[in-house]
Protein backbone atom coordinates (compact mmCIF):
# COMPACT_ATOMS: atom_id res chain seq x y z
CA UNK A 1 0.00 0.00 0.00
CA UNK A 2 0.69 3.54 -0.71
CA UNK A 3 0.55 5.92 2.03
CA UNK A 4 1.84 8.84 3.43
CA UNK A 5 5.17 10.27 3.34
CA UNK A 6 5.49 9.56 7.48
CA UNK A 7 4.74 5.91 6.23
CA UNK A 8 7.42 6.01 3.64
CA UNK A 9 9.94 6.69 6.54
CA UNK A 10 8.69 4.35 8.19
CA UNK A 11 8.68 1.74 5.77
CA UNK A 12 12.47 2.29 5.18
CA UNK A 13 12.92 2.20 8.62
CA UNK A 14 11.46 -1.41 8.30
CA UNK A 15 13.54 -1.82 5.58
CA UNK A 16 16.74 -2.26 7.48
CA UNK A 17 15.81 -5.56 7.85
CA UNK A 18 15.45 -6.17 4.28
CA UNK A 19 17.55 -4.00 1.93
CA UNK A 20 14.71 -2.65 0.05
CA UNK A 21 11.27 -0.56 0.62
CA UNK A 22 7.55 -0.56 -0.10
CA UNK A 23 6.78 0.47 -3.33
CA UNK A 24 7.51 0.29 -6.95
CA UNK A 25 11.30 -3.60 -16.82
CA UNK A 26 14.55 -1.77 -17.25
CA UNK A 27 17.91 -4.06 -17.33
CA UNK A 28 19.13 -4.07 -14.27
CA UNK A 29 22.22 -2.63 -15.25
CA UNK A 30 20.15 1.01 -14.99
CA UNK A 31 21.01 2.08 -11.55
CA UNK A 32 18.27 4.58 -11.34
CA UNK A 33 20.19 7.01 -9.33
CA UNK A 34 18.15 10.26 -9.46
CA UNK A 35 19.99 12.95 -11.69
CA UNK A 36 21.35 15.70 -8.81
CA UNK A 37 19.47 19.49 -9.01
CA UNK A 38 21.56 21.65 -11.24
CA UNK A 39 22.24 18.58 -14.04
CA UNK A 40 20.48 18.23 -17.73
CA UNK A 41 17.28 17.05 -17.34
CA UNK A 42 17.44 13.11 -18.91
CA UNK A 43 15.88 12.89 -22.27
CA UNK A 44 12.82 11.01 -22.41
CA UNK A 45 9.30 10.27 -24.86
CA UNK A 46 6.13 9.57 -23.25
CA UNK A 47 2.62 9.24 -25.12
CA UNK A 48 0.12 11.69 -24.49
CA UNK A 49 -3.51 10.37 -23.19
CA UNK A 50 -5.16 13.03 -24.66
CA UNK A 51 -4.13 12.43 -28.44
CA UNK A 52 -1.55 9.23 -28.17
CA UNK A 53 1.23 11.47 -29.55
CA UNK A 54 4.59 11.18 -28.52
CA UNK A 55 5.71 14.07 -25.83
CA UNK A 56 9.63 14.74 -25.03
CA UNK A 57 11.47 17.49 -23.72
CA UNK A 58 11.72 19.16 -27.00
CA UNK A 59 7.96 20.43 -26.70
CA UNK A 60 8.73 22.19 -23.92
CA UNK A 61 12.29 24.04 -25.27
CA UNK A 62 12.55 27.18 -23.35
CA UNK A 63 10.03 26.61 -20.52
CA UNK A 64 10.17 25.78 -16.92
CA UNK A 65 8.69 22.02 -16.91
CA UNK A 66 6.85 20.99 -13.82
CA UNK A 67 6.52 16.89 -14.31
CA UNK A 68 4.57 15.34 -11.68
CA UNK A 69 4.93 11.66 -11.23
CA UNK A 70 2.01 9.66 -10.47
CA UNK A 71 -0.42 6.82 -10.43
CA UNK A 72 -4.56 6.49 -9.92
CA UNK A 73 -3.74 3.54 -7.33
CA UNK A 74 -1.45 5.71 -5.52
CA UNK A 75 -3.41 7.37 -2.34
CA UNK A 76 -0.98 10.37 -1.63
CA UNK A 77 -1.18 10.85 -5.65
CA UNK A 78 -4.94 10.74 -5.63
CA UNK A 79 -4.69 13.19 -2.51
CA UNK A 80 -2.24 15.88 -4.28
CA UNK A 81 -4.61 16.03 -7.16
CA UNK A 82 -6.82 19.10 -6.05
CA UNK A 83 -3.60 20.68 -4.89
CA UNK A 84 -1.98 20.15 -8.51
CA UNK A 85 -4.74 21.29 -10.10
CA UNK A 86 -5.33 24.57 -7.95
CA UNK A 87 -1.21 25.09 -8.51
CA UNK A 88 -1.45 24.42 -12.17
CA UNK A 89 -4.08 27.26 -12.44
CA UNK A 90 -2.03 29.77 -10.65
CA UNK A 91 1.24 29.16 -12.00
CA UNK A 92 0.30 27.72 -15.24
CA UNK A 93 1.98 30.58 -17.83
CA UNK A 94 3.37 31.49 -21.32
CA UNK A 95 6.91 30.33 -19.64
CA UNK A 96 5.42 27.90 -17.17
CA UNK A 97 4.35 24.18 -18.37
CA UNK A 98 2.67 21.34 -16.61
CA UNK A 99 3.22 17.44 -17.35
CA UNK A 100 1.84 14.28 -15.15
CA UNK A 101 3.63 11.03 -16.08
CA UNK A 102 2.34 7.50 -15.29
CA UNK A 103 4.18 4.46 -16.04
CA UNK A 104 2.45 1.90 -14.70
CA UNK A 105 -1.32 1.95 -15.54
CA UNK A 106 -3.33 1.46 -19.17
CA UNK A 107 -4.98 4.46 -20.59
CA UNK A 108 -8.77 3.93 -20.05
CA UNK A 109 -8.02 3.86 -15.74
CA UNK A 110 -5.93 7.13 -16.80
CA UNK A 111 -8.81 8.73 -18.51
CA UNK A 112 -11.72 8.06 -16.44
CA UNK A 113 -9.87 9.43 -12.99
CA UNK A 114 -8.53 12.61 -15.16
CA UNK A 115 -11.79 13.05 -16.57
CA UNK A 116 -13.33 12.79 -12.93
CA UNK A 117 -10.89 14.99 -11.19
CA UNK A 118 -11.40 17.78 -13.40
CA UNK A 119 -7.35 17.69 -14.22
CA UNK A 120 -6.52 20.58 -16.86
CA UNK A 121 -2.86 20.14 -17.36
CA UNK A 122 -1.82 17.15 -19.97
CA UNK A 123 -0.77 13.86 -18.53
CA UNK A 124 1.32 11.57 -20.82
CA UNK A 125 1.58 7.42 -20.23
CA UNK A 126 5.26 6.41 -20.63
CA UNK A 127 7.45 3.30 -20.06
CA UNK A 128 9.96 2.03 -16.79
CA UNK A 129 12.75 3.50 -18.15
CA UNK A 130 11.45 7.58 -17.81
CA UNK A 131 10.84 6.52 -13.75
CA UNK A 132 14.77 4.84 -14.17
CA UNK A 133 15.78 8.06 -16.29
CA UNK A 134 14.99 10.95 -13.38
CA UNK A 135 15.62 8.04 -10.47
CA UNK A 136 11.95 7.78 -9.13
CA UNK A 137 10.88 5.08 -6.63
CA UNK A 138 8.81 6.84 -4.86
CA UNK A 139 5.79 8.35 -6.00
CA UNK A 140 4.18 10.89 -6.02
CA UNK A 141 7.46 12.47 -6.80
CA UNK A 142 7.74 16.28 -8.84
CA UNK A 143 10.37 17.42 -10.29
CA UNK A 144 10.89 21.30 -11.71
CA UNK A 145 13.15 21.65 -14.85
CA UNK A 146 13.96 25.21 -15.82
CA UNK A 147 14.04 26.90 -19.26
CA UNK A 148 17.74 25.73 -20.11
CA UNK A 149 16.51 21.90 -19.32
CA UNK A 150 18.26 22.27 -16.02
CA UNK A 151 16.51 20.42 -12.91
CA UNK A 152 15.83 23.28 -10.15
CA UNK A 153 13.89 20.96 -7.50
CA UNK A 154 12.78 17.96 -6.83
CA UNK A 155 9.99 16.51 -4.06
CA UNK A 156 8.89 13.55 -3.01
CA UNK A 157 5.58 13.03 -1.10
CA UNK A 158 2.52 15.50 -1.25
CA UNK A 159 3.56 19.12 -2.70
CA UNK A 160 1.71 22.31 -1.64
CA UNK A 161 1.03 24.91 -4.41
CA UNK A 162 2.74 27.52 -2.18
CA UNK A 163 5.82 25.47 -1.86
CA UNK A 164 5.78 24.64 -5.93
CA UNK A 165 5.64 28.21 -6.48
CA UNK A 166 8.88 28.36 -4.72
CA UNK A 167 10.27 25.66 -6.91
CA UNK A 168 9.25 27.63 -9.95
CA UNK A 169 10.50 30.75 -8.63
CA UNK A 170 13.95 29.00 -8.06
CA UNK A 171 13.92 27.53 -11.46
CA UNK A 172 13.21 31.26 -13.03
CA UNK A 173 16.08 32.50 -11.65
CA UNK A 174 18.64 29.29 -12.35
CA UNK A 175 18.59 28.25 -9.11
CA UNK A 176 18.90 25.28 -7.28
CA UNK A 177 15.72 24.70 -4.53
CA UNK A 178 16.98 24.17 -1.10
CA UNK A 179 14.43 23.40 1.99
CA UNK A 180 15.48 25.66 5.04
CA UNK A 181 13.28 24.74 7.85
CA UNK A 182 14.34 24.33 11.50
CA UNK A 183 12.92 20.28 11.58
CA UNK A 184 15.33 19.88 8.17
CA UNK A 185 17.76 21.51 9.95
CA UNK A 186 18.03 19.18 12.99
CA UNK A 187 18.38 16.06 10.67
CA UNK A 188 20.95 17.84 8.75
CA UNK A 189 22.93 17.98 11.62
CA UNK A 190 21.80 14.42 12.62
CA UNK A 191 22.66 12.81 9.50
CA UNK A 192 26.24 14.98 8.93
CA UNK A 193 28.73 12.75 7.74
CA UNK A 194 31.69 14.16 9.50
CA UNK A 195 30.75 13.58 12.52
CA UNK A 196 30.83 9.63 11.90
CA UNK A 197 34.14 7.90 12.04
CA UNK A 198 34.03 4.31 10.84
CA UNK A 199 38.20 3.65 11.09
CA UNK A 200 39.51 1.49 13.90
CA UNK A 201 39.57 -2.68 14.70
CA UNK A 202 36.12 -4.82 15.08
CA UNK A 203 34.79 -3.42 17.98
CA UNK A 204 35.36 0.35 16.92
CA UNK A 205 33.46 -0.07 13.37
CA UNK A 206 30.72 -1.96 15.31
CA UNK A 207 30.07 0.85 17.84
CA UNK A 208 30.29 3.15 15.04
CA UNK A 209 27.73 1.32 12.82
CA UNK A 210 25.28 0.98 16.07
CA UNK A 211 25.03 4.60 16.40
CA UNK A 212 24.61 5.03 12.32
CA UNK A 213 21.74 3.08 12.64
CA UNK A 214 20.43 4.16 15.90
CA UNK A 215 20.63 7.48 13.95
CA UNK A 216 18.93 6.79 11.01
CA UNK A 217 16.02 5.02 12.81
CA UNK A 218 16.07 8.19 14.78
CA UNK A 219 15.89 10.85 11.84
CA UNK A 220 12.90 8.58 10.07
CA UNK A 221 10.63 8.49 13.20
CA UNK A 222 11.53 12.15 13.88
CA UNK A 223 10.27 12.65 10.28
CA UNK A 224 7.32 10.97 10.64
CA UNK A 225 6.66 12.47 13.70
CA UNK A 226 7.13 15.67 12.20
CA UNK A 227 4.95 14.86 8.64
CA UNK A 228 2.42 17.11 7.96
CA UNK A 229 0.68 16.57 4.63
CA UNK A 230 1.80 18.60 1.76
CA UNK A 231 2.96 20.94 3.80
CA UNK A 232 5.81 19.13 5.77
CA UNK A 233 8.74 20.67 7.25
CA UNK A 234 10.95 17.77 5.59
CA UNK A 235 12.54 16.67 2.53
CA UNK A 236 12.28 13.46 2.29
CA UNK A 237 14.55 13.01 -0.77
CA UNK A 238 17.39 14.80 0.83
CA UNK A 239 17.21 12.74 4.04
CA UNK A 240 16.91 9.41 1.86
CA UNK A 241 20.42 10.80 0.33
CA UNK A 242 22.01 11.83 4.05
CA UNK A 243 21.09 8.13 5.46
CA UNK A 244 22.37 6.32 2.34
CA UNK A 245 25.40 8.21 2.36
CA UNK A 246 25.91 7.55 5.94
CA UNK A 247 25.21 3.70 5.49
CA UNK A 248 27.94 2.83 2.76
CA UNK A 249 30.54 3.19 4.43
CA UNK A 250 28.81 1.52 7.37
CA UNK A 251 28.03 -1.52 5.66
CA UNK A 252 31.53 -1.58 3.88
CA UNK A 253 33.89 -1.85 6.99
CA UNK A 254 31.42 -3.69 8.47
CA UNK A 255 31.94 -6.25 5.85
CA UNK A 256 35.97 -5.79 6.65
CA UNK A 257 35.53 -6.40 9.50
CA UNK A 258 32.97 -9.41 9.59
CA UNK A 259 34.49 -13.15 10.40
CA UNK A 260 31.79 -15.21 9.96
CA UNK A 261 28.60 -15.92 7.19
CA UNK A 262 25.85 -14.22 9.37
CA UNK A 263 28.20 -11.07 9.94
CA UNK A 264 28.82 -10.89 6.01
CA UNK A 265 24.82 -11.22 5.02
CA UNK A 266 24.28 -8.84 7.75
CA UNK A 267 26.17 -6.50 6.36
CA UNK A 268 25.17 -7.19 2.23
CA UNK A 269 22.33 -6.51 3.82
CA UNK A 270 22.95 -3.09 5.09
CA UNK A 271 24.78 -2.26 2.01
CA UNK A 272 21.62 -2.57 -0.15
CA UNK A 273 19.51 -0.96 2.15
CA UNK A 274 22.22 2.04 2.31
CA UNK A 275 22.33 1.55 -1.83
CA UNK A 276 18.33 1.59 -2.17
CA UNK A 277 18.20 4.80 0.13
CA UNK A 278 21.02 6.17 -2.62
CA UNK A 279 18.33 4.86 -5.29
CA UNK A 280 21.31 2.76 -6.67
CA UNK A 281 18.80 -0.20 -6.86
CA UNK A 282 20.98 -2.40 -9.51
CA UNK A 283 23.64 -1.99 -6.57
CA UNK A 284 21.20 -3.10 -4.12
CA UNK A 285 20.39 -6.12 -6.22
CA UNK A 286 23.77 -6.67 -6.54
CA UNK A 287 24.20 -6.54 -3.36
CA UNK A 288 21.62 -9.15 -2.23
CA UNK A 289 22.70 -11.72 -4.44
CA UNK A 290 26.62 -11.42 -2.93
CA UNK A 291 24.68 -12.28 0.70
CA UNK A 292 22.47 -15.10 -0.93
CA UNK A 293 25.89 -16.46 -2.59
CA UNK A 294 27.24 -16.67 1.43
CA UNK A 295 23.52 -17.96 2.80
CA UNK A 296 22.10 -19.85 -0.10
CA UNK A 297 19.39 -21.32 2.16
CA UNK A 298 17.79 -17.41 3.08
CA UNK A 299 14.70 -17.69 1.51
CA UNK A 300 14.03 -14.06 2.45
CA UNK A 301 16.90 -12.65 0.18
CA UNK A 302 15.26 -14.25 -2.48
CA UNK A 303 11.90 -11.65 -1.76
CA UNK A 304 14.28 -8.63 -0.94
CA UNK A 305 16.07 -8.82 -4.14
CA UNK A 306 12.25 -8.88 -5.82
CA UNK A 307 11.36 -5.66 -4.17
CA UNK A 308 14.51 -4.50 -5.09
CA UNK A 309 13.72 -5.41 -8.92
CA UNK A 310 10.61 -4.00 -8.25
CA UNK A 311 12.32 -0.36 -7.90
CA UNK A 312 14.49 -0.76 -10.18
CA UNK A 313 11.92 -1.10 -12.34
CA UNK A 314 13.15 -4.49 -13.92
CA UNK A 315 10.05 -6.61 -13.57
CA UNK A 316 11.02 -9.48 -14.99
CA UNK A 317 13.70 -10.34 -12.63
CA UNK A 318 11.60 -9.33 -10.17
CA UNK A 319 9.44 -12.27 -10.93
CA UNK A 320 12.23 -14.59 -11.12
CA UNK A 321 12.73 -14.08 -7.40
CA UNK A 322 9.38 -14.05 -6.34
CA UNK A 323 8.82 -16.92 -8.18
CA UNK A 324 11.24 -18.69 -6.47
CA UNK A 325 10.36 -17.06 -3.05
CA UNK A 326 6.94 -18.70 -3.30
CA UNK A 327 7.75 -22.12 -4.01
CA UNK A 328 9.98 -21.79 -0.79
CA UNK A 329 7.80 -20.24 1.49
CA UNK A 330 3.92 -20.72 0.01
CA UNK A 331 2.35 -19.50 3.04
CA UNK A 332 3.66 -16.10 2.77
CA UNK A 333 0.88 -13.66 1.56
CA UNK A 334 3.66 -10.89 1.26
CA UNK A 335 5.29 -13.08 -1.38
CA UNK A 336 2.66 -13.80 -3.79
CA UNK A 337 1.85 -10.00 -3.66
CA UNK A 338 5.37 -8.88 -4.53
CA UNK A 339 5.31 -11.61 -7.64
CA UNK A 340 1.59 -10.42 -8.67
CA UNK A 341 2.59 -6.70 -8.59
CA UNK A 342 5.89 -7.60 -10.62
CA UNK A 343 3.92 -9.08 -13.16
CA UNK A 344 1.29 -6.53 -13.24
CA UNK A 345 4.20 -3.89 -13.88
CA UNK A 346 5.18 -6.14 -16.77
CA UNK A 347 1.98 -6.21 -18.02
CA UNK A 348 1.66 -9.91 -17.81
CA UNK A 349 -2.16 -9.47 -16.47
CA UNK A 350 -2.65 -13.28 -17.24
CA UNK A 351 -0.23 -14.65 -13.93
CA UNK A 352 -1.04 -11.48 -12.10
CA UNK A 353 -4.68 -12.52 -11.65
CA UNK A 354 -3.97 -16.11 -9.61
CA UNK A 355 -1.27 -14.83 -7.86
CA UNK A 356 -3.14 -11.89 -6.49
CA UNK A 357 -5.83 -14.18 -5.69
CA UNK A 358 -3.36 -16.12 -3.89
CA UNK A 359 -1.80 -13.49 -1.74
CA UNK A 360 -5.82 -11.83 -0.67
CA UNK A 361 -7.19 -15.54 0.08
CA UNK A 362 -3.98 -15.92 3.08
CA UNK A 363 -4.60 -11.79 3.96
CA UNK A 364 -8.14 -12.90 4.10
CA UNK A 365 -7.65 -15.57 6.23
CA UNK A 366 -5.03 -13.38 8.87
CA UNK A 367 -7.47 -10.24 8.72
CA UNK A 368 -10.26 -13.17 10.38
CA UNK A 369 -7.23 -13.92 12.70
CA UNK A 370 -6.07 -10.36 13.50
CA UNK A 371 -6.90 -9.67 17.23
CA UNK A 372 -5.78 -6.09 18.33
CA UNK A 373 -7.94 -3.30 16.98
CA UNK A 374 -4.42 -1.95 14.78
CA UNK A 375 -3.69 -5.44 13.85
CA UNK A 376 -6.90 -6.25 12.73
CA UNK A 377 -7.35 -2.70 10.87
CA UNK A 378 -4.17 -2.99 9.08
CA UNK A 379 -5.29 -6.70 7.71
CA UNK A 380 -9.08 -4.85 6.24
CA UNK A 381 -6.68 -2.33 4.76
CA UNK A 382 -4.44 -4.61 2.90
CA UNK A 383 -7.23 -6.82 1.58
CA UNK A 384 -9.10 -3.73 0.49
CA UNK A 385 -5.92 -2.46 -1.38
CA UNK A 386 -4.56 -6.01 -2.75
CA UNK A 387 -8.18 -6.80 -4.04
CA UNK A 388 -8.07 -3.38 -5.60
CA UNK A 389 -4.64 -4.05 -7.66
CA UNK A 390 -6.25 -7.39 -8.87
CA UNK A 391 -9.38 -5.34 -9.98
CA UNK A 392 -7.49 -3.36 -12.38
CA UNK A 393 -5.71 -6.43 -13.54
CA UNK A 394 -9.02 -8.28 -14.42
CA UNK A 395 -10.24 -4.37 -15.97
CA UNK A 396 -6.67 -4.88 -17.85
CA UNK A 397 -8.37 -8.02 -19.65
CA UNK A 398 -11.25 -6.72 -20.06
CA UNK A 399 -12.91 -9.25 -17.88
CA UNK A 400 -16.00 -7.16 -16.21
CA UNK A 401 -17.16 -9.92 -14.16
CA UNK A 402 -13.13 -10.62 -12.58
CA UNK A 403 -13.19 -7.11 -11.94
CA UNK A 404 -16.58 -6.77 -10.44
CA UNK A 405 -15.79 -9.12 -8.17
CA UNK A 406 -12.71 -7.63 -7.13
CA UNK A 407 -13.97 -4.45 -6.84
CA UNK A 408 -16.84 -5.86 -4.52
CA UNK A 409 -14.44 -7.50 -2.69
CA UNK A 410 -12.62 -4.24 -2.13
CA UNK A 411 -15.84 -2.55 -1.19
CA UNK A 412 -16.71 -5.03 1.34
CA UNK A 413 -13.61 -4.95 2.95
CA UNK A 414 -12.92 -0.73 3.15
CA UNK A 415 -16.41 -0.31 4.31
CA UNK A 416 -15.15 -1.93 7.39
CA UNK A 417 -12.21 0.81 7.81
CA UNK A 418 -13.17 3.92 10.22
CA UNK A 419 -13.49 6.75 7.58
CA UNK A 420 -11.96 9.06 9.95
CA UNK A 421 -9.25 6.56 10.92
CA UNK A 422 -5.77 5.90 9.51
CA UNK A 423 -7.25 4.63 6.44
CA UNK A 424 -9.44 7.34 5.53
CA UNK A 425 -8.17 8.03 2.41
CA UNK A 426 -8.61 4.31 1.31
CA UNK A 427 -11.83 3.98 2.64
CA UNK A 428 -12.68 7.12 0.28
CA UNK A 429 -10.67 5.90 -2.76
CA UNK A 430 -12.22 2.42 -2.63
CA UNK A 431 -15.30 3.54 -4.04
CA UNK A 432 -13.63 6.26 -6.31
CA UNK A 433 -11.42 3.71 -8.00
CA UNK A 434 -14.98 1.06 -8.04
CA UNK A 435 -16.36 3.55 -9.97
CA UNK A 436 -13.15 4.40 -12.55
CA UNK A 437 -11.99 0.96 -12.94
CA UNK A 438 -15.68 -0.17 -13.98
CA UNK A 439 -15.73 1.93 -16.32
CA UNK A 440 -12.24 1.76 -17.66
CA UNK A 441 -13.13 -2.34 -18.59
CA UNK A 442 -16.23 -0.77 -20.15
CA UNK A 443 -13.63 1.10 -22.08
CA UNK A 444 -11.48 -1.39 -23.07
CA UNK A 445 -14.38 -3.28 -24.76
CA UNK A 446 -14.03 -0.98 -27.39
CA UNK A 447 -17.82 -1.76 -28.49
CA UNK A 448 -18.71 1.97 -28.59
CA UNK A 449 -21.35 1.42 -26.38
CA UNK A 450 -22.30 4.40 -23.57
CA UNK A 451 -21.56 3.42 -20.10
CA UNK A 452 -22.47 5.16 -16.93
CA UNK A 453 -21.67 4.53 -13.58
CA UNK A 454 -22.91 6.87 -10.63
CA UNK A 455 -21.25 7.37 -6.90
CA UNK A 456 -21.50 9.63 -4.10
CA UNK A 457 -19.87 12.99 -5.66
CA UNK A 458 -16.29 13.21 -3.67
CA UNK A 459 -15.30 16.58 -5.13
CA UNK A 460 -15.39 20.22 -4.66
CA UNK A 461 -19.01 21.68 -4.51
CA UNK A 462 -20.51 23.94 -7.09
CA UNK A 463 -20.62 27.63 -6.32
CA UNK A 464 -24.27 28.27 -5.22
CA UNK A 465 -24.61 24.57 -3.47
CA UNK A 466 -26.92 23.76 -0.35
CA UNK A 467 -26.92 21.30 2.11
CA UNK A 468 -30.24 19.84 1.14
CA UNK A 469 -28.75 18.89 -2.68
CA UNK A 470 -27.90 15.05 -3.28
CA UNK A 471 -24.91 15.07 -5.11
CA UNK A 472 -23.06 12.00 -7.24
CA UNK A 473 -20.33 11.71 -9.31
CA UNK A 474 -21.67 10.22 -12.88
CA UNK A 475 -19.06 9.68 -15.27
CA UNK A 476 -20.22 8.97 -18.96
CA UNK A 477 -17.92 6.79 -21.41
CA UNK A 478 -18.57 6.31 -25.01
CA UNK A 479 -16.60 6.18 -28.21
CA UNK A 480 -14.87 9.28 -28.84
CA UNK A 481 -16.39 12.09 -29.90
CA UNK A 482 -19.80 10.42 -29.52
CA UNK A 483 -23.30 12.28 -29.34
CA UNK A 484 -24.84 10.92 -26.03
CA UNK A 485 -28.36 12.22 -24.65
CA UNK A 486 -28.79 11.52 -20.78
CA UNK A 487 -32.40 12.10 -19.11
CA UNK A 488 -33.26 11.70 -15.27
CA UNK A 489 -36.24 9.00 -14.90
CA UNK A 490 -38.38 8.48 -12.23
CA UNK A 491 -38.49 11.89 -10.53
CA UNK A 492 -40.44 12.24 -7.30
CA UNK A 493 -42.96 15.46 -7.38
CA UNK A 494 -41.18 18.68 -6.86
CA UNK A 495 -37.67 16.87 -7.53
CA UNK A 496 -35.49 18.36 -9.82
CA UNK A 497 -32.23 16.41 -11.05
CA UNK A 498 -29.38 18.60 -12.50
CA UNK A 499 -26.52 18.16 -14.88
CA UNK A 500 -23.60 19.88 -13.80
CA UNK A 501 -20.56 20.32 -15.68
CA UNK A 502 -18.02 23.18 -17.35
CA UNK A 503 -19.81 25.48 -14.92
CA UNK A 504 -23.62 25.10 -16.70
CA UNK A 505 -25.93 23.29 -15.25
CA UNK A 506 -28.75 21.19 -17.34
CA UNK A 507 -32.23 20.33 -15.57
CA UNK A 508 -33.20 16.68 -16.29
CA UNK A 509 -31.30 16.45 -19.18
CA UNK A 510 -28.74 17.27 -21.14
CA UNK A 511 -27.22 16.61 -24.60
CA UNK A 512 -23.57 16.45 -25.13
CA UNK A 513 -20.62 15.25 -27.39
CA UNK A 514 -17.78 13.27 -25.45
CA UNK A 515 -14.71 15.02 -25.78
CA UNK A 516 -11.23 12.84 -27.65
CA UNK A 517 -11.07 10.94 -24.79
CA UNK A 518 -14.33 9.45 -24.56
CA UNK A 519 -14.94 10.35 -21.02
CA UNK A 520 -17.23 13.34 -19.30
CA UNK A 521 -17.83 13.81 -15.76
CA UNK A 522 -20.75 15.25 -13.82
CA UNK A 523 -21.78 16.42 -11.09
CA UNK A 524 -25.26 15.18 -10.98
CA UNK A 525 -27.30 17.10 -8.50
CA UNK A 526 -31.08 16.30 -7.18
CA UNK A 527 -33.08 18.60 -5.61
CA UNK A 528 -35.94 17.82 -3.29
CA UNK A 529 -38.67 20.12 -2.51
CA UNK A 530 -38.09 20.04 1.16
CA UNK A 531 -36.43 18.47 3.68
CA UNK A 532 -37.12 15.31 2.42
CA UNK A 533 -33.95 12.97 1.60
CA UNK A 534 -35.15 9.75 -0.55
CA UNK A 535 -35.47 10.49 -4.34
CA UNK A 536 -36.91 7.36 -4.97
CA UNK A 537 -36.20 5.36 -7.95
CA UNK A 538 -34.07 7.69 -9.96
CA UNK A 539 -32.25 6.35 -12.92
CA UNK A 540 -30.23 8.04 -15.26
CA UNK A 541 -30.34 6.73 -18.74
CA UNK A 542 -28.59 7.05 -22.45
CA UNK A 543 -30.53 7.29 -25.58
CA UNK A 544 -28.90 3.92 -26.66
CA UNK A 545 -30.09 2.08 -23.25
CA UNK A 546 -27.74 2.27 -20.87
CA UNK A 547 -28.58 3.26 -17.37
CA UNK A 548 -27.32 3.81 -13.62
CA UNK A 549 -29.67 3.60 -10.56
CA UNK A 550 -29.31 6.82 -8.33
CA UNK A 551 -31.56 5.24 -5.30
CA UNK A 552 -28.88 2.45 -4.60
CA UNK A 553 -26.12 5.19 -3.12
CA UNK A 554 -28.42 7.56 -1.32
CA UNK A 555 -26.84 7.74 2.68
Amino acid sequence: MKISLGALFLASALAAATGAGADPGMAAANNASAPALGTAAPQFVAHSIATGGAVANADFAGKILVVNFWATWCPPCRSETPDMIRAYRTLHAADVDFLGIDTTEVAPVVKTFLSAKGVPYPVALAGPEVYNGFGVSYIPTTIVIDARGIIRARWTGALAPERLAEFVAAARSGANYALDTPDQAILERLLDPSSYDFSGDAASVAAAVKRTRDNVAAADAFAAAHEDGANTTIDFTRVQTLEGTLLVPAAQQSMRVATSAPERVAAGRLLALADGKLNRYADAVAALRDARSIAPDDAKLLLDIAKADYRLHDYGDGVTSAQAYTSAVPSDADGWNWLALCEQRAADFKDAAPAYERAIALLRAASDAAKRPGERADAIATVADTSLDLANVYAALGDISGATRAFALANSYGDRLDPKGPYADLYRNVHERTQEGLIAVRMARGDGKTALSIAPWSGPDLPGSVSSTLKYRLIVASAPNARVNLEALHLRHGWIASFCADGLCSPNRVVLTLPESGVKTYEFQLVPPGAVRDPGNVTVRSNDGAAALVSELVR
